[in-house]
């Protein structure tokens, strides 16, 4: 079922929120501030676990830095319908996770919505690093928290088969891992001569070929071709966003 009233009312509330950013800018502290805290409520209400917060509200914060660096009012408006939708999404997952947790279609929701928030949090982290003054550490621990908190709630979903008598804490140490990885990555990013979309794009696949091969661990299907295979899907597509990218910060 992909129609869930209760997920819909919320991400209604929250198209309708990123509306008044666009209308009112000057408050948009005030109306970030209560989204943050919509989204923590609406993903606990959905999941029935506060774990499922962690994407609304990282998709939240990652949503509105993201529509600040978009220009265009009618890019603004199909930008907010399309993570809206998303939105929707990960409610939607969170919802069927709290009736059944062995759901892989809602798994498969909350996959989807994790590597959207994860390149939202990144691009939108480096655009506001380019546009203001902000240090080099900060970026850097944005990188590392978001990248920890959103690894945690996936992964601990990926785990629940394991047998362990420490589950938790073997997922935090491999995304406390995962979140170290990306941290140093950004610092090694930030002398790239790329503008936040593209260094978006690429920390994203950088992401995504840890991330598979740690979900693999948990799952039991780690091999050498599945490491090989991510190794070769990764240089083709950085080389590929490299080759078409500009070599000039486009902030």
């Amino acid at each position: 079922m992909f129609l869930k009233l209760r997920s819909l009312l919320f991400s209604l509330i929250f198209l309708i929120g990123l509306e008044l950013i666009v209308l009112f800018h000057r408050h948009v502290f005030v109306v970030a501030f209560f989204l943050i805290f919509l989204s923590i409520y609406f993903g606990k209400k959905s999941g029935g676990k506060w774990k499922h917060s962690i994407l609304p509200a990282f998709f939240t914060v990652s949503s509105i830095s993201l529509l600040y660096l978009v220009g265009l009012f009618y890019e603004q408006q199909i930008f907010i319908v399309l993570v809206s939708l998303m939105y929707y999404l990960s409610l939607l997952g969170a919802f069927r996770l709290g009736q059944y947790e062995g759901d892989k279609t809602a798994k498969g929701m909350i996959m989807a919505s994790a590597i959207s928030t994860i390149f939202f949090t990144y691009a939108g982290a480096y655009g506001l690093y380019l546009n203001f003054l902000v240090p080099l550490y900060a970026l850097m621990a944005v990188y590392a928290i978001a990248t920890l908190l959103v690894s945690f709630q996936y992964f601990s979903l990926v785990y629940l088969q394991k047998s362990d008598s420490h589950p938790k804490t073997t997922v935090w140490v491999y995304s406390f891992i995962l979140a170290l990885i990306m941290a140093e990555i950004i610092w090694t990013m930030n002398y790239w001569p790329f503008g936040y979309l593209t260094t978006g794009v690429i920390a994203l696949i950088l992401y995504y070929m840890i991330w598979d091969i740690t979900q693999c661990y948990f799952q039991d299907i780690l091999s050498k071709k599945r490491v090989a295979s991510n190794a070769v899907l990764v240089a083709f597509l950085v080389g590929f966003v490299l080759m078409s990218a500009k070599w000039i910060p486009v902030i």
